[in-house]
């Protein structure tokens, strides 16, 4: 039995793809984008429990996991004392669509404690390309120092499809504790170099696209970005490309689940990389992890920033 989505949806079509808006999360689902010879790639994940209704019904889940995919924006990013809700108030809540001259627009306010008095963002398909432009606005109700991220979810791949990861950093960090105890394999609060060489808990390395044919939950933050990845899936004959304002994310941050998770709503059942720009770190305290830093905004201040996710062939 399947259950209709909370809040409205809009449909996103251009010449080169087409997109599911949704007012939850303000976030873009089941992004569908035309190569040039005419072959047509999803390339974000989407959980397989989407409108189930035993995990729709359970409020105990965070609404954003009960519809689990696609890309969102995270302001703030994580949990903190800025705003309980993880990920932020615009994850788990309804925005509401607004007019546009072109693509989709939507706007959500958030409660008057919260520091964030609003976002806004813009989606909108590039005509003759297969990419879609995001804008995104942030008005401060008051100072203060965010941690701010993109959260795209991308597809894995074929099975046993071993993806490269193309682009520029300085060198990498695991997170500082074990990210699922029983279940992952990196070595907890590790730098390493180069980024393709994960550092494992017990000895040795693994490559990311190695590490995406298992069954793990993971999750490793690269430095030194400039605001540009392409992630190649050799066997499927395409590749995904994110581009971001560097100045704006100057992290990027991988989170790997491949069905290491088995709790509800999981169950085993979830498999996606997020590769997230991120304006934020992560450090361990006291036998957790706590995510600090940020972007200063004041008050009154709407700041913008832009990104977009493509897809070529090759």
């Amino acid at each position: 039995m399947s259950i209709a989505l909370p809040g409205p949806q809009r449909l996103l079509s251009w010449s080169h793809g087409s997109a599911e808006v949704w007012a939850l999360s303000g976030a873009i689902h089941h992004l569908e984008l035309t190569l040039f010879n005419g072959r047509r790639v999803r390339p974000l994940a989407e959980a397989p429990w989407q409108g189930e209704a035993a995990i729709a019904g359970d409020g105990a889940i965070p609404a954003h996991l009960r519809y689990l995919g696609g890309e969102w924006a995270c302001v703030p990013f994580g949990k903190s004392a800025a705003d309980p809700v993880v990920h932020g108030f615009g994850t788990d809540n309804c925005w509401t669509f607004e007019e546009a001259d072109e693509g989709v627009a939507l706007v959500i306010d958030y409660p008057e404690d919260r520091p964030v008095e609003r976002l806004r963002r813009t989606i909108r398909g590039v005509p003759g390309a297969a990419r879609v432009e995001f804008t995104l606005e942030v008005t401060a109700r008051r100072d203060c120092v965010l941690p701010i991220g993109l959260h795209p979810i991308l597809a894995p791949g074929q099975a046993g499809e071993e993806l490269r990861i193309e682009g520029a950093c300085s060198h990498g960090e695991t997170f500082p504790v074990t990210f699922e105890p029983g279940v992952s394999r990196l070595a907890a609060g590790a730098r390493f170099e180069p980024p393709g060489a994960l550092p494992l808990e017990g000895g040795g390395t693994v490559s990311i696209g190695a590490l995406l044919t298992e069954t793990t939950e993971e999750a490793f933050q690269l430095y030194g970005v400039d605001g540009a990845m392409r992630i190649a899936y050799p066997q499927s004959g395409h590749a995904v490309r994110l581009e971001w304002q560097a100045e704006d994310y100057p992290t990027c941050l991988y989170w790997i689940s491949t069905g290491g998770r088995t709790a509800k709503p999981w169950n085993g059942r979830f498999r996606g990389f997020g590769v997230e720009p991120l304006n934020a770190r992560f450090e361990a305290r006291e036998g957790a992890s706590a995510i600090t830093g940020g972007r200063a905004f004041r008050a009154g201040e709407v700041w913008s920033t832009r990104y977009s996710i493509g897809v070529e062939a090759i």
